[in-house]
């Protein structure tokens, strides 16, 4: 088993095993070109301290277990805000892309208000582990079954329905490199597609082809959790929606589109 999902070589990034989604064995799951960016997004220095308060990134087409490339550029930089871009390259063709806004930290003083509701879900040691899911997708090593630990709360990726549920990333998302905070809550992002499953995997793909994360603040722990619907139209078109806490309460949200499609068979 390797320890990271991407080992360092010059300026490129070799993704391990850990990296292979479920929809293709040749292919990588959303979450590791995520965490990649945001990893690459996050060490663009700033002038004062901020944090990425929006993350979005558009994958225009399969990742593959090849050797990959990061570029950043900055698009706005000042004392209150940073924009920045990170493209994704598989040799010189651009497979994904990513935008963040940086906001400037301080401490504000805020006054009392009614918030929405929140009921907080039993923490990661009440919640029941899942071991295994997707057995269609072979026992080749994968993202979603080997590199993140899933501890559902109400039956989330094995029953129909919106699903709630905690994720700790395994291992390193880039070798030798401190996982930070926002870099895993990055990573673990993709999962909300699967935590709210409406549709068979065995007879419908609905694959997101992007991911965005809202965060007013930073997980604090391993562990991320998510409660997660998904809503998806004849259209073809579907939309994960999932609100993001951790033991200490929400802290953001997850939005992702759908490709919808019937498998063959199906």
């Amino acid at each position: 088993m390797p320890d990271a999902l991407f080992i360092p070589d010059g300026d490129h990034y070799l993704p391990t095993e850990l990296t292979r989604g479920g929809w293709s064995d040749l292919a990588q799951h959303g979450s590791p070109p995520s965490g990649l960016l945001a990893a690459a997004i996050e060490s663009v220095s700033t002038v004062a301290p901020m944090q990425v308060a929006r993350f979005t990134i558009d994958l225009f087409r399969p990742v593959p277990l090849e050797p990959l490339r990061v570029e950043t550029h900055v698009l706005r930089d000042g004392k209150r805000i940073q924009v920045v871009e990170a493209i994704l390259r598989h040799g010189d063709i651009e497979v994904g892309r990513a935008t963040a806004l940086k906001i400037r930290t301080a401490e504000v003083e805020l006054p009392d208000v009614e918030k929405e509701p929140w009921e907080q879900p039993p923490p990661p040691d009440e919640a029941k582990p899942i071991e295994d899911f997707w057995t269609f997708a072979t026992n080749l090593i994968r993202f979603h079954r080997d590199a993140v630990e899933i501890r559902t709360i109400d039956g989330s990726f094995t029953k129909f329905g919106p699903g709630v549920s905690w994720f700790r990333l395994k291992h390193p998302v880039i070798a030798g490199q401190e996982t930070t905070p926002f870099v895993r809550l990055a990573t673990l992002a993709d999962m909300s597609n699967g935590n709210s499953q409406a549709l068979d995997p065995e007879a419908y793909l609905y694959v997101n082809p992007d991911i965005t994360l809202y965060a007013h603040r930073l997980p604090l722990g391993e562990w991320v959790g998510m409660k997660s619907a998904a809503h998806q139209h004849r259209s073809g078109i579907g939309l994960a929606d999932t609100r993001v806490f951790d033991e200490a309460g929400p802290l953001g949200r997850i939005n992702q589109a759908q490709l919808v499609d019937k498998l063959r068979g199906g």
